[in-house]
């Protein structure tokens, strides 16, 4: 991994000379971003660092499923994070991302950017940005590796962590043998496999289900464009008591069908925008995503618009062209 990012070798030298930084992830962190920072604040902090895990909304709320993660409950409320002369941004796509905390970021002396995402305009003064990587876990696990630490039990918990969700459990093409012998290693230092895959995948209010039935039935096939679509309204999540970060796992549900080759799942913000999340079989619905200011992957990618029923129009288009 190290010959794919031209500033790795002095990322990693950063990393060692830095005596406190600030760790940041992007806002509505997922497994890949939270386990990412958790990761590389316990292996920093194995080498006397100061370090201040962060992500910019206040309050930094981890969600019940990775509540349990080592090294969960010392998130720092951006408020409260000291102006740092280093500051590492983690699987931040773009520097707007980092929410509240973008000023920060480009106002610290080394700004490091290490991501995985495709489209990331390198907004850092070191960047390390291996698009083919699985996740960002995985690159900060080979960070960690030539800056001296050992990985041990909790580190590697918050690193599976970080595979497993952003490969879908190792579903996805980007899966790879460097990937899975990674797995392997972290496995080998006790992961508890099982438990997380109960907390994480396995484990969800009773009322989730009520939310599963009526995302459901709303759902809607544009059988030209192979494309399908629902969405989740504030009220919806109202009657049924599912907060916004529980509904992660909805547009698998959606994407199952064999009839489609994209799934869209719309989620009603507070201020009646709609938080996008796609996902493909096939088409690139990154290059959706960016069109519409948002982010990710080629077949995993989101976005926020403030027109639901023309945003499925101008996808639809897209996709049956």
């Amino acid at each position: 991994m190290r010959d794919r990012a031209k500033d790795w070798d002095a990322t990693v030298k950063a990393l060692i000379d830095a005596d406190e930084l600030t760790v940041a992830c992007h806002i509505n962190p997922d497994g890949d971003a939270l386990g990412s920072v958790l990761a590389l604040t316990l292996g920093l902090r194995r080498l006397g660092k100061a370090v201040h895990p962060t992500w910019g909304q206040t309050p930094p709320k981890v969600p019940a499923q990775f509540a349990s993660m080592p090294g969960a409950d010392g998130f720092v409320s951006p408020a409260d994070v000291p102006a740092t002369p280093t500051f590492v941004a983690l699987d931040c796509g773009a520097a707007d991302r980092l929410g509240s905390l973008e000023k920060r970021a480009a106002d610290a002396r080394t700004l490091i950017n290490i991501d995985h995402h495709r489209g990331n305009p390198e907004f850092g003064a070191l960047n390390v940005v291996i698009t083919d990587a699985s996740s960002t876990a995985e690159v900060v696990a080979g960070l960690l590796r030539d800056a001296g630490v050992t990985l041990d039990r909790d580190i590697a918990t918050c690193l599976w962590i970080g595979l497993v969700t952003d490969t879908g459990r190792f579903q996805y093409s980007n899966s790879s043998p460097s990937t899975l012998r990674l797995a392997a290693d972290l496995v080998e230092l006790d992961v508890p496999v099982a438990e997380i895959a109960h907390e994480v995948f396995e484990s969800s209010p009773f009322d989730y289900l009520k939310l599963v039935g009526r995302v459901l039935e709303r759902a809607r096939l544009e059988e030209r464009a192979r494309f399908v679509h629902s969405w989740v309204t504030l009220v919806d999540m109202i009657e049924t008591g599912v907060a916004r970060d529980e509904m992660d796992t909805l547009i698998d549900l959606i994407r199952s069908t064999r009839a489609a080759t994209v799934a869209a799942l719309f989620k009603e913000e507070d201020d009646g925008t709609w938080r996008v999340s796609l996902r493909s079989r096939g088409p690139n619905v990154g290059e959706i995503a960016r069109s519409y200011g948002g982010g990710g992957h080629d077949l995993a990618a989101g976005f926020n618009v403030p027109d639901r029923e023309r945003a499925v129009g101008e996808i639809t288009e897209r996709l049956s062209a």
